[in-house]
Order: C-alpha cells, then structure tokens, then sequence
C-alpha cells in the first residue's frame, strides 16, 4: 500500500466520523503503521539471512560432494604376498646314494 492510497483511507475516515474521533483513530493508525514497517524490515532481514544460508548450504554441499568423490568407497588392504620359501639346491652328491646309484 503506497502513501496516496493510505492518504485517502484517512482522509476518509476523517470526513466520516468527524476530525476528534479521527484524531484518537489517526494515533492508532500511526502506530499500527510503524509496528507494520518494523515488521516488514525485520521479515525483508530474516528474507536475506535465508537466501545467505541457501548460498552457504550450496556451496558446502558441494564442497562435501567434491571431497566425497575423492575418498574411495572402501578400504582395499593389498594382499601380502606369500613369500616362496627357496628351492634348496640340489647338489650333484644329493642326487646319488652311497653305493653311487643314481636317485629318482
């Protein structure tokens, strides 16, 4: 509601009950005006604090979903690996028993 529309209510009222009743109604008028003006800025505060807290949430999302990406699903360990136990060395003496007959 801009100025001229709330100048015409008021003036008529005033024509309508008469200038000493308009002047109580006028005080009543003033301040519910001036309690709808600090609640209009205190919801135009809480408007931009909201859109400041989407914009953070936005943006930490994704942050988290970038960092999400670089973590792996699962921790994979490596397999150990079985470490062969050396193939003793046969010998030329192994391979023959005592007599000098030949093992197989």
């Amino acid at each position: 509601m801009d100025d001229d529309q709330i100048l015409e209510i008021t003036s008529s009222i005033e024509e309508t009950l008469g200038k000493d009743a308009f002047a109580t109604i006028s005080d009543k008028i003033g301040e519910l005006l001036t309690g709808n003006t600090a609640n209009m800025k205190t919801l135009a505060d809480r408007d931009a604090e909201i859109e400041k807290l989407k914009d953070k949430n936005d943006k930490l999302v994704a942050a988290n979903g970038a960092l999400l990406q670089k973590v792996p699903v699962g921790f994979v360990q490596p397999e150990k690996q079985k470490k062969e136990e050396p193939q003793p060395k046969i010998k030329l003496k192994d391979a023959f028993d005592k007599n000098g007959n030949f093992i197989h």
